[in-house]
């Protein structure tokens, strides 16, 4: 429902050393812990238009099965001339890649806009200590942004940006989303009785004439913390400063060559 990213367990990492429970990152909406990301359209048509939400029922076409090299696919017919869908693929690590779709069989036209969202309904426990930043985290055209949940329970953050991603960073876990390459973004960091909310619209809308299609990409990530898969990430996708969701401190260019040097000896 709601072609929702949750429920998310990784399975090489535990709770402790002392059971087998496995890492749960992600939680369904209606749990109380809910953790989630959701993926869509908006429209800013003064006519009412049927665009798929957080509760709508898709339809799942083909392989049933999400793994790496098998994507699924979504599909939701507004039965208004919009065909939606979403194909979700997986790599062998901690990347999803969502690349939404419209097509348009009506003889109208539409401007929409795609967007992004992290949702968390709660706030974890922290440990106040000033060498490590737990919350909302982001590169903003070269800027790096973070924010405590104390900070957005007080004041609402946005940027527009070319360029960066943003996400919800934990101690060990990251969940992050990564706007497609070459569209201006608006990002807000925000929370409301007690739910927190990171997310993205693109500024510029896409125009679906009639007889057309529309797609866009969206890349997320619900990670641990691992040096070199972040590392690799950014390199290879080019993802701006992305080895900063890492928290190296103040003094990065010592920290980071240091932890290179403890872990190669």
């Amino acid at each position: 429902q709601g072609a929702i990213i949750d429920d998310v367990t990784f399975k090489n990492y535990k709770e402790s050393l002392g059971n087998d429970k496995r890492v749960t990152l992600l939680n369904p909406k209606s749990f109380h812990e809910g953790y989630y990301i959701e993926t869509g359209w908006a429209s800013s048509s003064n006519e009412k238009l049927k665009l798929p939400l957080n509760n709508t029922n898709w339809k799942l076409i083909g392989n049933s099965k999400l793994s790496p090299d098998n994507p699924i696919l979504l599909q939701w017919n507004n039965e208004e001339g919009l065909i939606f869908t979403k194909k979700i693929e997986l790599d062998n690590k901690f990347l999803l890649k969502i690349t939404q779709t419209i097509k348009n069989t009506s003889t109208k036209s539409y401007k929409l806009y795609p967007y992004a969202q992290i949702t968390r309904n709660y706030k974890p426990d922290v440990i106040p200590i000033y060498i490590l930043h737990e919350g909302f985290i982001g590169i903003f055209d070269d800027e790096l942004i973070e924010k405590d949940y104390g900070d957005i329970d007080k004041e609402k953050f946005t940027a527009n940006s070319s360029k960066g991603w943003l996400g919800i960073t934990d101690k060990y876990w990251l969940t992050a989303l990564v706007p497609q390459k070459g569209k201006t973004f608006k990002s807000t960091f925000k929370s409301s009785e007690g739910i927190y909310k990171a997310n993205f619209i693109i500024k510029d809308p896409a125009i679906l004439n009639s007889n057309s299609s529309v797609s866009n990409e969206i890349i997320t990530f619900v990670a641990a913390k691992e040096v070199q898969s972040i590392d690799s990430y950014a390199e290879q996708l080019e993802i701006e400063k992305f080895d900063l969701a890492i928290d190296w401190g103040w003094f990065y260019f010592i920290t980071k060559p240091l932890f290179f040097v403890i872990e190669y000896f």
